[in-house]
């Protein structure tokens, strides 16, 4: 069996084409200035927005994901299979493209996302969970108008009583007025805040990562609809745009906590398309003008290369003993058809290192019952 060693490449020989902007690793690169070193897009794929200087909030959930963060980390050689993938990863990212990953659940297809944001340092991961109820619009924003009128009507209930109780008899009734409504009109920003897919498209100077996940659980329509937002490359907010007139932009939230944002005019217009991971659980039939446009990936369970590098990433970089026994069992049940999951894995890890106290390894005994009480198949009744 192979151990990966430490290094600080993807795979030995540091064999890593020159045009990949992403190398796998989920690790910051030191020397990475995205800034200069990612390539302009394709002329039909700018959008004209201008950026602001913001830096995103960090990605405070990759822990959680990857592991936390560590200078080395255990080397994934670069085999066919994952030059493909990553291959397509940058191609998406060059062509400013969605990457669409199909593939079983627990395969790794929401942990890509945070992998390309913490490798390249674009902040905290937007993610937008679809179900069936979902719509491009609640994507976008939400907007709250009963609780505008509401406010609005205890508003004007303070303003009269303090009309009857304090009016200055040579106060002008037209004084202040276009000031008023210019206040009150910018006021619906407390009422509308932008969803995880408008936040991602909101112009910035590094592209956001935008995880859509689950995307094959949403509406037939939902595909069609996103279509739009990815080839224009922007949205309206026709509750924004209709108050232009008296309030050009308007201060809104973001899907960032505690952030906001100006909005011109009702436009959202972005300067780098987003880095966009959608994932699917199954083969669902997606219209061939939605699919042309993506860089669609098929993801499989990781090799053993990847799982012991996936196992090592949330335990301090080490390999618990133990883990190869694992991680053989876990493969095996692969190949005959179990449908499994890598959290599946990573629980009979933690809890190996529970049941193991002698410090030799556990026994095949200790394996066999662990991998028959933790992991079930995906697809049996529980219990």
């Amino acid at each position: 069996m192979t151990t990966p060693a430490e290094s600080e490449s993807t795979g030995p020989g540091s064999d890593v084409p020159e045009w990949w902007i992403f190398h796998g690793t989920g690790r910051p690169r030191p020397h990475l200035d995205l800034t200069t070193q990612l390539p302009p897009p394709p002329q039909w794929r700018t959008f004209g927005g201008t950026p602001e200087s913001a830096d995103p909030p960090a990605d405070e959930l990759s822990g959680r994901y990857l592991g936390p963060v560590r200078t080395r980390g255990f080397a994934i050689p670069l085999g066919p299979e994952r030059k493909e993938l990553l291959d397509k990863v940058n191609a998406a990212i060059l062509l400013r493209r969605p990457l669409l990953l199909v593939g079983p659940p627990g395969v790794g297809k929401s942990s890509l996302a945070h992998q390309i944001s913490r490798e390249l340092e674009l902040g905290r991961v937007l993610r937008w969970p679809v179900t069936s109820r979902s719509t491009v619009e609640e994507g976008l924003y939400t907007y709250d108008p009963l609780t505008q009128i509401h406010d609005l009507n205890l508003e004007n209930a303070r303003a009269r009583v303090r009309g009857e109780a304090g009016r200055h008899p040579h106060s002008g009734e037209n004084e202040g007025t276009e000031a008023h409504i210019s206040s009150s009109a910018r006021s619906i920003g407390r009422y509308l805040t932008l969803g995880p897919l408008g936040t991602a498209f909101l112009p910035t100077q590094l592209p956001r990562v935008l995880l859509i996940d689950d995307f094959d659980l949403g509406d037939f329509d939902l595909s069609g609809d996103l279509l739009d937002l990815f080839e224009s490359g922007g949205y309206h907010v026709p509750e924004l745009a209709r108050l232009a007139g008296v309030a050009e932009t308007v201060e809104v939230s973001t899907d960032d906590f505690g952030r906001t944002v100006s909005v011109e005019r009702g436009t959202v217009l972005c300067s780098a398309f987003p880095i966009i991971v959608l994932t699917c659980n199954n083969d669902r039939d997606l219209p061939p003008a939605f699919l042309r446009r993506c860089i669609p990936v098929q993801m499989g369970l990781p090799q053993e290369p990847e799982l012991l590098a996936a196992v090592a990433g949330h335990f301090d970089g080490e390999l618990p003993t133990g883990t190869h026994d694992l991680v053989t069992k876990f493969l095996d049940s692969g190949m005959h058809g179990d449908r499994l999951a890598l959290d599946q894995l990573l629980n009979a890890v933690h809890l190996l290192c529970k049941v193991d106290r002698s410090g030799h390894g556990p026994t095949p005994e200790q394996v066999d019952h662990l991998a028959e009480i933790l992991w079930h198949r995906l697809t049996e009744t529980p219990g």
